[in-house]
């Protein structure tokens, strides 16, 4: 496991003002998710386990997809889940952190709903449905 993606990345940070965005997690245990979400107030999240089983190569096994949309409650995000089903799919990738620090996939984690660049968000984030597991 290549220990320089473990964090916290979003491609808001790349293409600030986008009407929609992903951001991806990779946890040091070999768990992380990808978040989607769009000004339209839908979100999906998927949550994988990775690994790095050679340089520049990184592969997912996509293990839950949940969706729902989102909404603003004061100051937070809530998100109102009304998906969840159980997957399992492999996805394998092309990785390569930049001198600049952005991170770049040769293709999407999820196809229609992926980026493929991404900078990291200093202090992290989380799965914004964890607390609906």
């Amino acid at each position: 496991m290549d220990a320089r993606l473990v964090g916290y990345w979003s491609e808001s940070e790349v293409y600030p003002g986008s009407t929609e965005y992903t951001e991806l997690g990779f946890r040091a245990d070999g768990t992380g998710w990808q978040y989607w979400s769009s000004w339209s107030t839908a979100f999906a999240v998927h949550r994988f386990d990775w690994h790095t089983p050679a340089p520049g190569r990184l592969t997912t096994r996509l293990r839950t997809a949940i969706d729902g949309t989102w909404s603003l409650d004061g100051p937070d995000v809530a998100h109102r889940i009304e998906r969840r089903e159980n997957v399992d799919e492999v996805v394998e990738a092309a990785w390569e952190l930049e001198p600049d620090g952005h991170l770049t996939l040769d293709q999407p984690l999820i196809d229609v709903l992926g980026g493929t660049r991404f900078l990291p968000v200093e202090g992290g984030g989380t799965d914004p449905t964890l607390t609906e597991a």
